[in-house]
């Protein structure tokens, strides 16, 4: 009996997503990887879970896109960040005080000169001396100012009498310092009993500095007749031979002018050079004019052949009257005396050859400048 053919093979078995020999796509959303774990259904425990989509319905359709900005501290590049953006309600950020500070910050220097410094004057206080009992001589100071060069001092005394006869006297003291300002005393006392004295003092600020308009004005006062009287003067000794001497002999012919406070001060300032390291000038110098050298060294040229020379001037002090003065070159022509012989001579100084020293220049004024009355 013939055999039957048999039976065909049976079909593979078809794979489903269940299979365990299921391969994971990672592109394949619908797909599970082998071994994960599926937590169980607890959308029927908890009634407030809401309902799931079905998993084709939530990625059939691109999800719309959003732009997230980066936070300020974060930033795309490693070598540069985006500008940071102010949060709304808050303060913005303190800045570390190692990273910047403010111009209103820096501390100035302790060489540098200080303002109050530079407007003190020399007035000040002093001892008046209350047991010489200096003032029952007649034009003498208290003795702090006796026998001293560097002020110029006068004195006034008046008296009034009282009832019964009795005798007040009055005395005052004008003391003028170096830098014009000063020291009035003030001593009261009875004729009488002139031990029972009451004294006083007090002190007044140097006249304020001058403006060029009121330079020029007090030149026209003196300036003209001290250099005439200058140029009259030529070959000649005038008091005691010294460079002072010759100023004090010029302008002892004029009544109502302020006279030299000791050596270094003879009117209203107009220029003054330190070393040439700073020079200030706040009028033409003209004759007529006094210049003042202070420990002064000059080195330069000089002559048609340019020679060489070297001179110290003013050890410690020297002083002359000018004749003219040459802006361009600068240097000032004076008669002086005193320094190489006795006799008055005319001298040049280029004031640009001065390596060390100082030298100034003044402008003659009269009493009234520093608010003395009357005549010398």
């Amino acid at each position: 009996m013939p055999r039957a053919p048999p039976p065909p093979p049976p079909p593979p078995k078809e794979q489903t997503p269940n299979d365990e020999q299921q391969d994971y796509d990672p592109y394949n959303y619908t797909s599970t990887r082998q071994g994960s774990y599926t937590s169980p259904n607890l959308q029927s425990s908890n009634p407030m879970t809401p309902k799931t989509e079905d998993p084709e319905d939530l990625y059939s359709a691109s999800p719309p896109r959003h732009t997230k900005q980066p936070l300020p501290h974060q930033s795309n590049s490693p070598f540069s960040s985006p500008p940071s953006q102010p949060i709304p309600g808050r303060a913005p950020p303190r800045q570390s005080l190692d990273v910047q500070r403010t111009s209103t910050s820096i501390r100035r220097s302790m060489d540098a000169p200080r303002a109050s410094a530079e407007h003190e004057s020399i007035a000040g206080d002093v001892d008046l001396g209350q047991a010489s009992q200096w003032w029952r001589q007649p034009g003498t100071p208290p003795p702090v100012f006796q026998n001293r060069r560097d002020v110029v001092y006068e004195v006034e005394e008046s008296s009034t009498t009282r009832r019964g006869g009795r005798q007040s006297v009055t005395k005052l003291v004008y003391v003028l310092y170096m830098d014009y300002s000063q020291t009035v005393i003030t001593a009261l006392f009875d004729a009488q009993n002139p031990a029972e004295v009451a004294l006083e003092q007090h002190h007044e600020a140097p006249p304020a500095r001058m403006r060029q308009d009121q330079l020029e004005d007090a030149h026209s006062h003196f300036g003209a007749h001290i250099a005439e009287e200058a140029n009259s003067k030529k070959d000649t000794i005038v008091g005691d031979g010294s460079p002072h001497g010759l100023v004090l002999g010029l302008l002892s012919s004029l009544p109502d002018v302020l006279l030299p406070v000791g050596t270094r001060a003879y009117g209203a300032l107009v220029y003054a050079n330190l070393a040439n390291a700073t020079v200030q000038q706040f009028d033409e110098i003209r004759p007529g004019d006094i210049v003042t050298f202070r420990n002064a060294k000059f080195q330069g040229h000089r002559g048609p052949m340019h020679s060489k020379y070297s001179v110290e001037i003013g050890k410690p002090d020297h002083v002359a009257v000018v004749v003219d003065w040459d802006g361009t070159k600068k240097k000032v022509r004076a008669w002086e005396q005193g320094r190489e012989n006795k006799k008055v001579k005319m001298e040049s100084f280029k004031l640009s050859d001065m390596r060390s020293g100082e030298a100034k220049v003044w402008r003659v004024m009269s009493r009234k400048w520093v608010g003395w009355e009357g005549q010398n």
